[in-house]
């Protein structure tokens, strides 16, 4: 094959490796931030405000799963599927 073919492959793999690990730093930035705002509830206004944002952490955690669920299924699509 030619030295382009294994150019293209190398740029692909750096591109695969790059999404992988911007999908675990978005994810892991998206918890962070959850607890840091619970963390700072609770120290300021012990027994009011952290209810309602425990609440709407979890929500946040479903709305979270969901689009990173879409996001791996797309990825894994991308992954399998044949070149044109």
């Amino acid at each position: 094959k030619s030295p382009l073919a294994f150019l293209i492959g190398i740029i692909e793999l750096f591109s695969e490796l790059a999404r992988l690990i911007s999908f675990s730093f978005r994810l892991f930035g998206n918890i962070f931030a959850g607890k840091t705002l619970l963390v700072v509830a609770m120290f300021f206004i012990p027994f009011i405000i952290p209810v309602p944002l425990l609440a709407f952490e979890v929500f946040v955690g479903f709305i979270q799963a969901f689009v990173f669920a879409i996001l791996t299924l797309f990825f894994i699509k991308l992954a399998v599927m044949e070149p044109h």
